[in-house]
């Protein structure tokens, strides 16, 4: 494709507005500090400010987001988000659509519909950033993606380091049809949700020497719904393929009594993307450092080579990747699982009797609980988690919509 610009449709007196406002949005980015961590470059010679640009579109229909930020310096890192850039997402046949700057800084939004992302046809990002400078993407095609026909669990075992037997537990499979050749490669992201129970106990805070309230009601939720996407990378090349039925294996899930992931009720949703050669590549070193880090924010992997590049001077490093995919969803539950023990924990985060003073605060807010156990009743100090499930990392009360 010839390199075509959107911004040259622009006036000479708007690009001359885009550069007088520059030092004023710098100024206002001094003032912005994020306490979210979103990008922590891996390697100390990457200097900090280089334009980071992520733009993963899809085939939905609705409102889709393009991130742009600076990288931070690896000592102290942090989301620097980009502000005052004008974004574009252009087809081949010259059909524009704009990403308006949203609440969130550094993050753009646009609605696109259906009419508008078509499916084999080749789209490009453009950004031009406060300071002028203009960046291009690589033109990338929206390939079809095969439909999901079934999400799947089976009860199965699984042999762990120190463990004498093996740990019982479930794993889901999702079951698609290839039937496309242009279909070349595919990957899943999956994201849990399970219910999870705090003990039913009294409850109380501290809140200074003077003031002790008790928890109830909202103020001491026992039963919470827990939100995880789950670090490890799936996808699959599909060129040397055979036209036919096939079966993908995802991670292990075990019983944990104190995890009570399959206690009670578990959900997993599956979203299967289509993908070209550069995004399955960019995608694969994502997955494995997302799977030895927790999330893609945790620690970005600064060598991997990006398919953006500034116009003017394609030698400026640039960090972020664009990509269309086509992307399928859906979801399974497991409930009552057959052959699998459904008790939690009796003795997880129950308060313990440590002697003289165990029952006074030493710090404020301090939390307690009193419950009877083994005939004995205690009253002695806990997590704030024990009396307060909202506490656990991706936790809610609020039952979710699919539940």
């Amino acid at each position: 494709m010839p390199k075509r610009s959107v911004f040259n449709t622009l006036s000479s007196p708007f690009k001359k507005h885009i550069r007088q406002i520059a030092l004023i949005c710098m100024m206002a980015m001094a003032l912005l500090n994020s306490c979210i961590e979103r990008y922590h470059p891996d390697d100390l010679y990457l200097k900090e400010g280089l334009l980071v640009i992520n733009a993963h579109i899809t085939d939905e229909p609705g409102t889709q987001t393009i991130e742009v930020s600076r990288s931070s310096n690896p000592e102290l890192p942090g989301f620097n988000p980009e502000l005052g850039c004008f974004i574009f997402l252009l087809r081949e046949d010259g059909e524009s659509r704009e990403f308006i700057a949203s609440e969130e800084p550094g993050f753009y939004t646009a609605e696109l519909d259906s009419s508008y992302l078509r499916t084999g046809m080749i789209f490009q990002v453009q950004v031009l950033t406060q300071d002028g400078n203009e960046y291009h993407s690589d033109f990338d095609r929206l390939r079809p993606v095969p439909a999901i026909d079934t999400v799947y669990y089976k009860v199965e075992s699984m042999e762990y380091p120190g463990e004498d037997d093996a740990v019982p537990g479930i794993r889901f499979y999702l079951d698609f049809t290839y039937d496309d050749e242009t279909c070349e490669y595919i990957r899943w992201e999956l994201t849990e949700t399970y219910e999870f129970h705090n003990p039913n106990m009294e409850a109380y805070v501290y809140l200074n020497r003077w003031t002790r309230r008790p928890l109830e009601g909202d103020d001491n939720p026992r039963v919470c719904y827990i939100t995880h996407d789950l670090p490890a990378g799936h996808s699959l090349a599909m060129k040397n393929l055979d036209f036919g039925s096939f079966n993908k294996a995802f991670d292990f899930v075990p019983n944990d009594w104190n995890e009570q992931k399959l206690i009670f009720k578990y959900s997993l949703r599956v979203r299967q993307y289509s993908l070209g050669p550069e995004g399955y590549n960019y995608w694969n070193e994502i997955g494995s450092h997302r799977q030895g880090q927790g999330t893609l924010f945790d620690r970005q992997p600064a060598l991997i080579k990006s398919n953006i590049y500034n116009i003017a001077d394609e030698s400026e490093k640039v960090l972020g990747f664009f990509t269309m995919s086509g992307v399928r969803e859906a979801r399974a539950f497991a409930e009552e699982i057959p052959g699998l023990d459904h008790k939690p924990n009796p003795h997880y985060c129950l308060p313990v009797d440590q002697g003289p003073g165990s029952g006074s605060p030493t710090y404020y807010p301090s939390y307690f609980a009193r419950v009877t156990y083994h005939g004995t009743t205690v009253y002695a100090k806990v997590n704030m988690h024990c009396v307060d499930c909202r506490e656990y990392k991706g936790s809610s009360a609020i039952k979710p919509d699919f539940w």
